[in-house]
């Protein structure tokens, strides 16, 4: 056996005993914990989210660009607050297009194939915006050195 595949060997033995022994391959038998069960629902559903939100940019130009930003605006927010009657699709494709808009002032999202695909409006793109900037401003409070009217300082 050369070195080469000595390596590949010894590198097809890591991911074998890897993926006997992962946190989702669970023996005959076996009984998991409650922490256990969530913390793996909860990376499924955060994958599963993921994948959702690269299908959806694959119907975008310059996709790549976006991914990032999309990606991170959309790990910082509970989606279902936004829109709680809204698909979780359509609810991505507002924040793509948002991202898109906040980078081109000129760029019409209401002419865009993801606003027609997934059937938007101005009161559902309006109303998830909002929502999305209320919750922005909650988590990353701003603080203001005026005082108003004899208060405290200014805390949002």
């Amino acid at each position: 056996m050369s070195c080469g595949e000595e390596i590949m060997s010894y590198k097809t033995d890591i991911l074998n005993l890897e993926k006997k022994y992962s946190e989702t391959n669970v023996s005959k038998g076996e009984v998991l914990s409650n922490e256990t069960k969530k913390r793996i629902n909860q990376n499924y559903n955060r994958n599963q989210q993921k994948r959702r939100v690269d299908a959806i940019l694959n119907n975008v130009k310059n996709k790549d660009s976006l991914k990032e930003e999309v990606h991170d605006i959309i790990r910082t927010v509970n989606l279902k607050e936004l829109c709680k009657n809204c698909k979780e699709e359509v609810i991505i494709a507002v924040i793509i297009l948002y991202v898109q808009k906040s980078r081109n002032s000129e760029f019409r999202v209401n002419r865009t194939r993801l606003w027609r695909e997934y059937d938007l409006t101005w009161l559902k793109y309006s109303l998830i915006l909002e929502r999305l900037l209320q919750q922005t401003r909650e988590n990353k409070p701003i603080r203001n050195n005026r005082k108003v009217d004899n208060e405290q300082l200014i805390h949002w």
